[in-house]
């Protein structure tokens, strides 16, 4: 990854300008920004992961709190309340069950699953391959029984998954509920945001509990991710569902392939690590 410095008393400054450009442009799409955040963090902050993944959680919380009330309310027809009522509570399940083991789990193979999928996801949306495994029409015509119990286990993994790697999880909540369960674009944007905004106060409640929390870094992204979120939400209520998935599916892709080539980076160094010391 890319390290960047900047002196000390442009730290304050880089923050305003960070959350309000990540807020404006991942509401737009239904994400949190973790992603973005996570990276910035460690890379032109110098951050250690820990304190960037607690940092980035406690930062979704007013963009996605904004965003998700914005296209439930103003913007967008949301999705039947009987999917909320179902996954947010998995969710946040999944955030407690995360933290127990967040000490205990390797992340490099996570991330290794989390590129993958994005990657398979974006070329789906995009409609550049038509994988048997992501063809799910209709799964949504199943019985509601069966579709709730789908619905909760991928909100458990989604819970863990948010608490393990700093990050709300919107690139993997609206891929599977546009592509899995059908939704339109926008009423998957409205679902993920909201989703994130309950499931990135628990996984923050996990990560101040264990004393990873950065308030004062916090302060300085807090309004600017709150502005930026709102003028992100209204240039997407605004924005045709096709525009939108399209838009949504390339930046998907982008995202996917920055982190193949972090972790091809860091394997390839490893390996060369690792024969140097036995030479």
């Amino acid at each position: 990854m890319l390290k960047i410095s900047i002196p000390e008393f442009y730290h304050k400054r880089v923050l305003h300008l960070l959350g309000f450009v990540v807020a404006l442009f991942s509401t737009g799409i239904g994400i949190g920004g973790g992603t973005i955040f996570i990276s910035a963090f460690i890379s032109i902050f110098k951050f250690d992961f820990k304190r960037s993944a607690g940092l980035s959680l406690a930062t979704i919380i007013p963009i996605t709190f904004v965003g998700g009330a914005s296209h439930l309310f103003f913007f967008s027809s949301p999705p039947s309340y009987k999917y909320f009522l179902v996954f947010i509570p998995m969710c946040i399940i999944g955030t407690i069950i995360g933290s127990k083991f967040i000490h205990k789990w390797n992340n490099q193979w996570l991330k290794w699953i989390f590129t993958i999928f994005l990657l398979i996801a974006s070329f789906r949306i995009l409609k550049l391959v038509d994988l048997p495994f992501l063809m799910f029409s209709s799964l949504n015509e199943i019985s509601w029984t069966h579709e709730a119990l789908f619905i909760m286990t991928f909100g458990i993994f989604i819970g863990i998954i948010a608490t393990w790697l700093g990050i709300g999880c919107g690139l993997l909540i609206v891929p599977f509920f546009v592509i899995v369960m059908n939704f339109n674009i926008h009423e998957a944007i409205c679902l993920s945001l909201t989703t994130m905004f309950f499931l990135t106060i628990s996984a923050t409640l996990m990560h101040h509990k264990l004393e990873q929390l950065d308030f004062k870094s916090y302060k300085a992204l807090f309004l600017p991710s709150l502005a930026g979120a709102v003028i992100g939400s209204a240039i997407s209520g605004l924005l045709p569902c096709f525009f939108l998935k399209q838009l949504f599916g390339i930046i998907l892709a982008l995202i996917a392939c920055s982190y193949l080539y972090q972790l091809w980076t860091m394997a390839i160094k490893t390996v060369l690590s690792k024969t140097q010391r036995h030479e």
